[in-house]
C-alpha cells in the first residue's frame, strides 16, 4: 500500500500513523480550511493562513487504513474511524462500516498507474475527517454531496461526459439492493420518465427528488443503447 517514498513522507508528516503489514493505524492531527464560494479545500501548515471567508477546523482522529479483500464497494483502501458513528448520513458504507470517500468514477485518479498514498490521505481522508467535524456541529456537510447508494452513483455519472464509464456504472448499480427497480427503470421506453418514483425509495417523482440522478439515468440509458450493452 505504501512505497518507500510514501513511508518516508508519512513518518515526517504524520509520525503517529504507523504502518504494520497491510494496515496504517494511529492518530492523525490536522488543521484545514474550506472556502465554499471557490470550493477550495486546503490543509494548513504551521504558518499558513486560511483563505478569507473560509471555514477553518482542527481535528484529531484515531483511524485505520487497510487494504481491501472485497472490492465490491470500492477499490481504494478502506478507512475506519474510531469514535464516529458510521451512519449512512455520515457517508459510511453499511456493509463494512468503512468511509465512502469518493464516487467510483474518481477512484482511478488515485489508483492509476499505481496506488498513490499521499494524495489518498490528503485529498480524500483529511477532507472526509474535516467533513465529520463539520457535520458533528452543523448536521450537514460543508460542500455539495452525492446521495447514498445507487442514487449517488447516478448523480456522479451525470457529471461525467464519458460513455466509456457506462459498463462500470452498470456493474456498480447491479450490486445495489435496489437494482431490480433500477433495471426496470432503465428499460423504460423511449427513455426514463421524470415522474418515475425516485431511486432513494422516497416515492417522490425523481425529477423533483433527485434530478441529478434522473439526468444520470437518462445519460446511462443513452450510453448503454449506443454501445449495444445489454442490461443484465
Amino acid at each position: 500500500m505504501l512505497n518507500q517514498s510514501d513511508e518516508a513522507w508519512l513518518r515526517g508528516a504524520h509520525p503517529d500513523l504507523i504502518r504494520e503489514g497491510d494496515t496504517v493505524e494511529g492518530t492523525i492531527t490536522f488543521t484545514a480550511a474550506y472556502h465554499q464560494p471557490t470550493n477550495r479545500f486546503v490543509i494548513l501548515a504551521n504558518q499558513d493562513t486560511a483563505p478569507s471567508g473560509a471555514v477553518t477546523l482542527a481535528g484529531t482522529f484515531h483511524i485505520r487504513i487497510q487494504e481491501r479483500t472485497d472490492t465490491t464497494d470500492s477499490r481504494l483502501p478502506a478507512l475506519y474511524i474510531q469514535g464516529i458513528d458510521p451512519a449512512p448520513e455520515r457517508h459510511f458504507n453499511q456493509r463494512d462500516k468503512s468511509a465512502c470517500l469518493c464516487s467510483p468514477f474518481d477512484e482511478d485518479d488515485f489508483l492509476q498507474p499505481e496506488f498513490q498514498f499521499r494524495p489518498y490521505l490528503e485529498q480524500l481522508v483529511v477532507p472526509f475527517l474535516f467533513g465529520q467535524n463539520f457535520y458533528s456541529s452543523q448536521e450537514r456537510w460543508p460542500w455539495p454531496e452525492y446521495a447514498h447508494g445507487a442514487t449517488g452513483v447516478l448523480e456522479a455519472y451525470s457529471t461525467f461526459a464519458d460513455p466509456s464509464r457506462a459498463q462500470q456504472c452498470l456493474q456498480k448499480l447491479t450490486k445495489d439492493r435496489t437494482w431490480p427497480y433500477i433495471r426496470s427503470t432503465l428499460q423504460q421506453k423511449p427513455h426514463v420518465k421524470g415522474h418515475t418514483p425516485c431511486f432513494c425509495l422516497s416515492l417522490n417523482h425523481i425529477r423533483r427528488c433527485h434530478p441529478m440522478a434522473l439526468q444520470g439515468a437518462l445519460q446511462l440509458q443513452k450510453d448503454l443503447r449506443a454501445q449495444g450493452i445489454s442490461i443484465p
